[in-house]
């Protein structure tokens, strides 16, 4: 599964981290916990395929993300190119000579889980004046990990959901699009 992401998304203006965290509390094998914030620059070109620049002033990444189906975003080929901290305007010229332009950007302030063989995340968006949009949580099975299958990683992440319910976590309530979608501007 290199290359591979699975995850599920959902809305969660109405779940504090407090809420949040007193059900990942009663999850088992907690590996490491992690509060990390950065900023998400998003560049697209004319058939709106896009490039992400993630970044911290001291480390970034390239990401580039195709879905696998155009029903959803639960499965994408993701590759992530690491690179030094915030480097906006080389990040910039760089993805105009591949026919990119800068769309949009925003701020994201997450707390990361490793349970198990998946990430859980809960994380609030914010534009780029600081203003709160959405708040979200995923499930993602751990792309560091060797997986068999994609069907052992889809089992693990619905065996998640379902153990994340109380928070009005189902898959009924999977967002389809990716921030991208979400956000992009027209």
């Amino acid at each position: 599964m290199k290359f591979k992401e699975i995850e599920t998304k959902y809305y969660a203006d109405d779940i504090g981290l407090d809420k949040f965290e007193d059900v990942i509390k009663t999850l088992p094998a907690h590996r490491k916990k992690m509060m990390v914030s950065s900023y998400d620059d998003y560049f697209v070109n004319k058939k709106r395929d896009f490039i992400r620049y993630r970044f911290t002033d001291d480390r970034g990444e390239l990401t580039v993300k195709r879905k696998t189906n155009d029903k959803n975003n639960n499965e994408r080929i993701e590759v992530n190119l690491p690179t030094g901290g915030d480097n906006f305007i080389a990040t910039e010229a760089f993805c105009e000579l591949l026919g990119y332009s800068y769309n949009f950007g925003i701020y994201k302030t997450c707390r990361i889980y490793w349970i198990d063989r998946v990430v859980v995340v809960w994380y609030v968006v914010y534009d780029k004046q600081m203003k709160e949009m959405k708040r979200f949580i995923e499930i993602e099975a751990d792309e560091d990990l060797e997986w068999e299958s994609e069907g052992q990683a889809w089992e693990e992440v619905t065996k998640y959901e379902k153990l994340l319910e109380p928070l009005g976590i189902t898959s009924r309530n999977r967002v389809k699009k990716s921030l991208f979608e979400l956000f992009v501007k027209e």
